[in-house]
């Protein structure tokens, strides 16, 4: 496999934007059978330490994420302040907002992405500290964002 962007064979998550993610949940667990998940969000800003634009961002959301055997299906409802999340979800409404790939080296896949003209548009830490994420401007030719995941336990060394 050609390893420029992956370093698994797989797709981690995919992710909708929603004005409402208990709602959308709520939907998508009667569609499918499985429970509504507990509401997650976004880290404390100084715990998060986010990016948007380039420039450090105070970013939140409420998060409703399905497992799957082989990926999750996360709803987001993004917060009233600027933010990848929150402009996609004005630009085209509901819907899909990004696919995620899990890296062990987020600083090697950055310069890779933004190599091919993929701008970053904002970066964070989770909540909990355990990891990062990353959203690129992949949308003119994916319709969507690339997210890419890097969790302390996988990372690979880097500078």
């Amino acid at each position: 496999m050609d390893s420029r962007l992956l370093d698994e064979d797989a797709v981690m998550q995919i992710c909708f934007v929603t004005h409402d993610a208990l709602a959308s949940a709520r939907w998508f667990s009667d569609l499918t059978g499985k429970p509504i998940p507990s509401e997650g969000g976004a880290a404390d800003p100084k715990e998060a330490k986010a990016i948007y634009n380039g420039k450090p961002a105070a970013v939140g959301c409420k998060i409703r994420m399905f497992a799957f055997g082989n990926i999750d299906v996360e709803f987001l409802e993004p917060g009233p302040e600027k933010s990848a999340w929150r402009d996609l979800l004005e630009e085209k409404g509901p819907g899909c907002h990004h696919i995620a790939f899990r890296t062990r080296n987020l600083t090697k896949r950055n310069d890779y992405l933004e190599g091919k003209g993929h701008a970053l548009l904002q970066r964070g830490e989770f909540d909990g500290g355990h990891g990062r994420y990353a959203y690129y401007d992949t949308v003119k030719e994916l319709g969507v964002m690339v997210e890419l995941l890097e969790f302390n336990k996988n990372m690979e060394v880097q500078p």
